[in-house]
């Protein structure tokens, strides 16, 4: 996709008097075509022909369109332009048809013009919101609020995801809880306002970790991922489509239409090496943005980018715009020196961050504060287990009844429907419960569907359950 992001109605007029002007042409001059018109390219799309006669095809019936619109507002406008470029008249012609001076028909063709271009930006910059709607529709519900600490990471993967060039696969590696999710989440929903991509897909890894891993390892991964692949942009194939056959489908797909697709939450090292070199076989013109907690192997075309912990002074921001959020008043207003003891026992992280401040809201927190100093933990994710053990001990016996059977949600998430059959609580209990496990950054919206909602869980606070459900918190 190659539009235009400065479209003016000045240009667009000027290049609108080219396109009627070689209305009859059917040569490869690209410079009169509209070509970066999404309308026009939409319409190409549905002729599924990329020769010169179709391109000067759908530039036409774009311009149609825009007559259609022009005739049922200004009649003798519309009738001029079809004239002069669609049935070839000279101007001495339409005067004597119109009964109108020369001077007239020229006069009235500059006032048609001009009409027949602001209704042709309209539906362009239409086309372009619904387009934009669209695609931000395919990303996960956003999580946060607002993101401290990393505006310069962003503008550079902004960069990144907006060239034309190599890199094609780009990894964002951190630590569980650092943001990589809400990273990827915010910078794309800036690239789908550039409008590079035709297409936009949100992929979600699932259920493999160190102690769980897929049986098959990183083919069953690959597989995995081609599966949602397919089921998102080839949703007329049938389930029963194997796995090379899909490959072979989607293949010129995604070297014939850029893509965007985001492959969130790969986490064993095994998977993400071999993942790298497959994707890259299937990227140019699209492109992969994964997250993960390890850096790929080098490899041309690739390129990781790792998120540092947040800054003090980031943490303490975080700290207090996060307590305003969830009514914790005393946080939000106080004194950076009071705040920087959690900083300085997990770091920053922003959601051992968060659940720290929930915790303070509701339990003295300097105790826990002073056992986890007291008892180091090794690096890792043990700091944040220890932490989620103690937010489980504060949260009601309905809303760990909610949390409990999270770890079985599908790749994107589970709806009220599931989750009232699978905890048993009636809906009474169950959307409190709900509530209270947002309010605690415990569970997350995953659908942004507009009357759509579908919940999942951060990968930390799954994996907390699980080792809750395995009997394995012992020595958290």
């Amino acid at each position: 996709m190659n539009l235009s992001n400065d479209l003016t109605l000045s240009t667009l007029k000027k290049d609108i008097h080219t396109a009627l002007k070689h209305w009859h042409a059917a040569d490869d001059q690209s410079e009169h075509l509209l070509g970066y018109l999404l309308l026009v390219q939409e319409r190409q799309r549905q002729l599924d022909l990329q020769t010169p006669a179709a391109r000067r095809l759908a530039t036409n019936e774009v311009l149609l369109d825009g007559l259609k619109y022009l005739e049922q507002q200004q009649p003798q406008a519309a009738q001029i332009l079809k004239k002069r470029f669609h049935d070839r008249e000279k101007i001495l012609r339409v005067s004597t048809l119109l009964d109108l001076s020369q001077d007239q028909v020229s006069h009235k063709q500059r006032e048609a013009l001009q009409s027949l271009a602001e209704i042709l930006l309209d539906m362009e910059n239409q086309a372009r919101a619904t387009l934009m709607a669209q695609q931000s529709a395919q990303l996960e519900a956003q999580s946060y609020t607002r993101l401290f600490g990393v505006d310069g990471l962003s503008d550079r993967l902004l960069a990144l995801l907006t060239t034309a060039v190599s890199p094609w696969v780009i990894t964002l590696v951190g630590i569980g809880g650092i943001g990589k999710t809400s990273l990827a989440n915010h910078t794309v929903r800036r690239v789908i306002r550039r409008l590079n991509y035709d297409e936009v897909v949100w992929l979600k890894i699932t259920h493999q970790t160190q102690l769980h891993p897929l049986k098959d390892g990183p083919s069953q991964t690959f597989e995995q991922l081609v599966g949602q692949l397919g089921r998102q942009l080839l949703p007329a194939l049938p389930r029963s489509t194997t796995h090379d056959d899909l490959l072979r489908s989607l293949r010129p797909l995604l070297k014939n239409q850029a893509h965007l697709i985001i492959i969130d939450n790969l986490e064993l090292p095994a998977d993400a090496s071999y993942m790298l070199a497959e994707l890259l076989s299937l990227a140019q013109p699209s492109r992969f943005l994964l997250t993960s907690r390890t850096p790929p192997a080098d490899h041309a075309g690739s390129l990781f980018l790792t998120l540092p912990e947040l800054s003090a002074a980031d943490s303490v921001a975080l700290i207090q715009h996060y307590a305003g959020e969830i009514g914790f008043a005393e946080a939000a207003t106080a004194a950076p020196a009071d705040l920087l003891p959690i900083y300085e026992v997990v770091g920053g992280n922003p959601f051992a961050l968060k659940q720290l401040v929930n915790l303070g809201k509701r339990r003295p927190l300097p105790p826990l504060l002073a056992a986890l100093r007291q008892r180091p933990l090794v690096e890792g994710e043990a700091i944040y287990q220890r932490i989620l053990r103690e937010t489980w001990l504060t949260l009601s016996h309905d809303a760990k009844a909610i949390l409990a059977i999270m770890p079985l949600a599908a790749e994107g998430g589970m709806d009220p429907e599931q989750i009232a059959t699978l905890s048993g609580l009636p809906e009474a209990h169950m959307w409190p419960a709900i509530n209270e496990l947002i309010g605690r950054s415990l569970l997350e919206v995953r659908s942004s569907q507009i009357w759509e909602r579908f919940y999942g869980i951060h990968r930390l606070t799954e994996l907390f359950v699980r080792s809750l459900l395995d009997g394995d918190d012992d020595g958290i």
